[in-house]
């Protein structure tokens, strides 16, 4: 996502290790044991989901779609999660989600799974993204033998997560997934991720034996989509209609007025790049939506998620996506020029047990490339960041003191390369130095929650 999560890019964590920490092996410290909040929408951005589903979408054959006007500046990830904070319920609510969390943990440990799912998935409905209880879910379905829940709930933790420990053995658990399924190039991903954020000797073992069986690592979470035909004048439309409903997404659809296909800049040869947006409704309440990117030719356009927006109707949880900027460079020589996205990630998370708010912001640059027509990534990094930390209700204790951190890169691209260098007197919140595009750490926003500085 992550934007998993890119950007699913990625979500918090301060906290204890797992209980189940054996079987994880060291699968611990989502966010400390607590938050809670109520179920109650974060703000009018993220309303019930209808009951009505959503139109069949015919696919006439017209010419690709007009520039449309600039996108509605959008809540930030603060005030849609805000707007629905209530303090007074979340004292209530942060005892009953320690008592689900801990009574489920129990029942694990005592091999009654049945028992763990349901006390965790109760805690769940309290606090949706809770990265421990999420990972402790997924493997606690695991252990019972449902395979298909085990995994959507352990990508759901490598999305809540945002501490390389916790996203790194949630990982491993889905590895473990894998290889139960005898997806063994799947699993060894996972595993060489997982390690890359936390080495372990017994995630290097399994990884080293599925090598040996002739395992390799995948990168897919770069691929663009293809699709056949004439670009649609409503591409976002024309996505919801091959979207399925399950047991994660209920309902998929456009929002009015602010998913149309938006053309930000035009090719040599006619080629355009345009972006749209999809919203999901979440079984568990609350929607994510999809920013996504697509480059249309005359018969056929490619698409891919550039990031996410995930606010579950909770208030204290938010998210917002600004695309900042789209434009050609030429930073490869030769052939067309390269299109730089530059685009805002923004997050907003808290802890009712430790009485914590985090707040994070990352400015992200992407460069895309046109190779025969087809879209292909060459790189991303985080050019800025700047993290938060306060306490979530005033006048109490907090297990965190207020501070702000903030990390920039300056870049410069020359000769088919970029320069990273940390901006004077800052953390660099990218690796740095010089990097040829197609070999930088992350070849695409949604491998960026995978690359250690």
């Amino acid at each position: 996502m992550i934007l998993a999560g890119v950007l699913r890019i990625a979500r918090s964590s301060l906290a204890p290790a797992l209980l189940t920490s054996a079987l994880l092996v060291g699968c611990g410290g989502g966010r400390s044991e607590a938050p809670a909040a109520a179920a109650k929408s974060a703000s009018a951005e993220v309303p019930t989901a209808p009951t009505t589903a959503a139109p069949e979408v015919a696919a006439p054959e017209v010419a690709a779609p007009e520039v449309a006007a600039p996108e509605k500046p959008r809540p930030s990830a603060k005030e849609r999660a805000m707007a629905g904070f209530d303090a007074d319920a979340a004292r209530a609510q942060a005892a009953a989600f320690r008592e689900h969390l801990a009574a489920g943990r129990k029942a694990v440990k005592a091999k009654r799974y049945a028992e763990g799912i349901s006390a965790l998935e109760a805690a769940l409905k309290i606090d949706p993204n809770h990265p421990a209880a999420l990972a402790e879910l997924g493997w606690a379905s695991y252990l019972a033998g449902d395979l298909g829940k085990a995994e959507r709930f352990t990508r759901q933790a490598i999305g809540a997560a945002t501490e390389d420990r916790t996203r790194g053995a949630a990982l491993y658990n889905l590895g473990r997934i894998h290889e139960d399924r005898g997806e063994r190039d799947e699993a060894a991903t996972a595993y060489k991720r997982s390690i890359a954020l936390r080495p372990n000797d017994t995630v290097s073992a399994r990884l080293a034996a599925l090598e040996s069986a002739g395992a390799t690592i995948g990168g897919h979470e770069c691929d663009f989509q293809p699709h056949e035909g004439r670009p649609l004048p409503d591409l976002c439309a024309a996505t919801v209609v091959g979207l399925a409903p399950n047991d994660l997404y209920t309902e998929n659809h456009c929002v009015p007025g602010e998913s149309a296909t938006r053309i930000a800049v035009e090719l040599p040869g006619g080629i355009k790049v345009a972006t749209f947006r999809v919203e999901r409704w979440m079984e568990a309440g609350g929607a994510t939506t999809e920013v996504h990117l697509a480059l249309l030719l005359a018969d056929r356009w490619y698409s891919a998620v550039l990031g996410e927006e995930y606010n579950p109707g909770v208030g204290y949880i938010g998210e917002s996506l600004v695309i900042d900027s789209i434009v050609l460079e030429d930073v490869v020589a030769g052939g067309s020029p390269e299109v730089v996205i530059t685009f805002t990630w923004s997050h907003n998370d808290g802890d009712y047990g430790d009485n914590v708010m985090e707040s994070e912001d990352r400015r992200i640059v992407s460069v895309l490339a046109v190779d025969g027509n087809a879209p292909r990534w060459i790189g991303a990094f985080i050019a800025s960041s700047v993290h938060e930390v306060g306490s979530m209700i005033e006048g109490e204790e907090s297990g965190a003191s207020p501070s702000r951190s903030e990390k920039r890169v300056d870049h410069r691209f020359a000769d088919g390369a970029v320069e990273l260098s940390a901006a004077p007197g800052m953390e660099a919140s990218s690796p740095v130095g010089r990097f040829e595009l197609g070999a930088l750490p992350a070849a695409c926003p949604a491998g960026l929650p995978y690359v250690v500085g």
